[in-house]
């Protein structure tokens, strides 16, 4: 069961003018009792790097590292450090996570906005959700809600030990963030779809085709109702919302239309392919997501990221 953020790693833009991600992770550190540390990631392509000078480049990191730790100099209430990565933003914030055992990463690089609305998640953002072992918040741009509204996407209908304890992560980790940010009992969601729903209907009547469909859905409340009791109040039970269709479908839907600021799920590894997501659904939900989003990988996750021993 995870209890607190302990020692929370958050990436910023340290040129950047703003660093919604950085105030969120003060909020949660603040909270939680953990400690920060500010990174940011430069990184020199190789074909730069021929025709750069090495005493600029110098200058460039100092410069940059003077940035990063003045603005975690300015970070109160909680114990802050700078830390600036040199090389591939990916794979240096994981070995960074690797190495000092951080159970928290958040990131949201603002730049100066110059477009309004939700923006796609980038490259370094997936990769960090296939591949950080520990969880993944990241924070969409504009000013935080007050009350946050936070859901926790889980999929009843796992009937395997290791999906039912990724969902009971999900949901303790979508209480623990609730608790944090001291907004109302976290919603649980579903997407539930009839198995063979094409061939049943082909082959049943329409009074027994909606049977069939309201028997499914009979199932899937009944499972997220028993999910739910599992946690012994500590979810509202009016809080638990059943949609029909696909999950990249219908998960962003209910984003949007219940004005949802946080959403919890999980990346799960396919078989054989460490660090990668399950199919592209979850792919195909995450990149439609115009919330925060803070995703968490299940018991036993190994990433493909190591550590170099030299």
């Amino acid at each position: 069961m995870m209890s607190s953020f302990r020692s929370i790693l958050v990436d910023i833009d340290a040129a950047a003018t703003a660093h919604p991600a950085l105030e969120r992770a003060i909020l949660l550190a603040t909270k939680s009792g953990g400690t920060l540390t500010v990174a940011d990631v430069m990184t020199v392509p190789p074909h730069a790097r021929h025709y750069l000078p090495a005493e600029i480049e110098e200058r460039l990191v100092r410069d940059r590292r003077q940035q990063l730790a003045r603005i975690a100099g300015e970070v109160s209430d909680v114990r802050a450090e700078a830390k600036l990565l040199v090389g591939r933003p990916a794979t240096v914030l994981i070995e960074e996570v690797l190495r000092s055992n951080h159970d928290l990463i958040m990131r949201s690089h603002a730049r100066d906005l110059t477009s309004p609305g939700p923006r796609p998640f980038g490259a370094v953002d997936m990769e960090l959700l296939r591949k950080c072992p520990c969880p993944v918040l990241l924070v969409r741009h504009g000013q935080p809600a007050t009350e946050p509204r936070i859901a926790c996407a889980i999929d009843a209908s796992a009937d395997d030990p290791e999906a039912q304890a990724l969902n009971a992560k999900i949901i303790e980790l979508a209480l623990v963030m609730a608790d944090y940010l001291e907004s109302g009992s976290p919603t649980l969601f579903h997407a539930w779809t009839p198995i063979a729903e094409r061939a049943v209907r082909s082959h049943v009547l329409d009074d027994q085709f909606a049977t069939y469909l309201e028997k499914t859905r009979q199932s899937a409340a009944s499972t997220l109702a028993r999910i739910a009791q599992s946690f012994e109040g500590r979810l509202d039970e009016k809080q638990i919302v059943l949609r029909r269709g696909e999950p990249d479908d219908v998960i962003p839907e209910f984003v949007v239309s219940e004005g949802i600021d946080v959403l919890v799920m999980g990346t799960v590894a396919r078989g054989g392919i460490p660090g990668m997501l399950i199919g592209n659904t979850a792919e195909r939900v995450l990149r439609k997501l115009p919330c925060s989003v803070l995703t968490v990988k299940p018991d036993g996750f190994v990433s493909p990221v190591r550590l170099t021993t030299a």
